[in-house]
């Protein structure tokens, strides 16, 4: 007997058959944990030493984004799959602002305020219709790869290029698993599905993305420094 039958089903299928008892999906709950093992691995290498919001906030929402999606594959109801796709636009609205800060040259003190634009807007449209939300997040990742991979000061940088690589790869394996695609059965359908290896590379993504992130913040801060003023006095 399940724990989690008195709750609604999730609305989405995926590969991995739902079980009876406290784990549903046993591959897709243990794979997601990978967010919280990268969320960790940044915070101990680079959060703690920095009390800026740009650098201390991707882990958290890494850390956010791994508890909701255990707690939807442990679960498989339709409640815990809203907050695990609301949690979503905290990670894509973190690598939108990133990347309008890249494109108009935006000070690194309105991040936050740019960031939480971006993911309250998107988390209104999760919360008005799950399938609407998947269309705005997806619109917001074609755009990031499309931006990271077309800007040369982006594209070459290694970081974002694994970045870029994984998350797109890890994209074409969820699509697949939403459309029962290359779905495991038998003995190996609880130890590996599609959606299982997106769960990896999305947050293996997350890491290449932060330490991107922070590689060209610190080099557009050198330029910035280095790019000569003109005194008052200088220019009659």
């Amino acid at each position: 007997m399940s724990p989690w039958n008195q709750f609604e089903p999730a609305i989405f299928e995926t590969c991995e058959p739902t079980l009876e008892g406290w784990i549903a999906h046993p591959a897709e709950a243990i794979s997601a944990t990978a967010y919280l093992v990268v969320a960790i691995l940044l915070w101990r290498h680079f959060g703690y030493r920095d009390r800026t919001f740009f650098v201390r906030y991707l882990p958290f929402a890494l850390g956010i984004i791994g508890l909701t999606s255990v707690l939807f594959h442990v679960s498989y109801t339709a409640i815990f799959q809203m907050l695990d796709v609301a949690s979503i636009p905290l990670f894509m609205g973190y690598i939108c602002a990133a990347t309008v800060s890249h494109r108009q040259q935006v000070d690194v003190s309105m991040f936050p305020r740019l960031f939480w634009t971006i993911t309250t807007i998107s988390m209104l449209l999760v919360a008005a219709n799950l399938a609407l939300g998947f269309v705005v997040l997806i619109g917001q990742g074609c755009v990031i790869i499309w931006y990271w991979w077309t800007n040369p000061r982006t594209r070459s940088n290694p970081d974002a290029r694994r970045a870029i690589l994984l998350l797109v790869s890890g994209a074409v394996l969820l699509g697949l698993d939403h459309a029962a695609i290359g779905c495991v059965s038998g003995i190996g359908a609880h130890l590996i599905q599609p959606h299982s290896i997106w769960h990896l590379l999305s947050a293996a993504s997350g890491f290449f993305f932060y330490r991107a992130e922070r590689q060209l913040e610190r080099n557009w801060h050198s330029r910035a420094l280095k790019t000569p003023t003109i005194a008052p006095s200088d220019q009659s």
